[in-house]
């Protein structure tokens, strides 16, 4: 696995108590949760630019 980089993100104080208190219950961490979402945000952009090109090969 490749070293982690932080990085300082904004996020209103709000929506943060509200996720902490739901993600806690489940042993979630914000850092954790961001990493799989911006996960899943790259694969579903590779799909999509992968049915753009064979969309433009036809």
């Amino acid at each position: 696995m490749a070293a982690m980089k932080r990085q300082n993100i904004s996020i209103e104080p709000e929506v943060y108590e509200q996720f902490c208190k739901y993600a806690s219950r489940h042993g979630i961490k914000l850092s954790t949760w961001i990493n799989a979402q911006m996960k899943e945000f790259i694969e579903d952009q590779k799909l999509l630019d992968e049915l753009k090109e064979q969309k433009k090969r036809l």
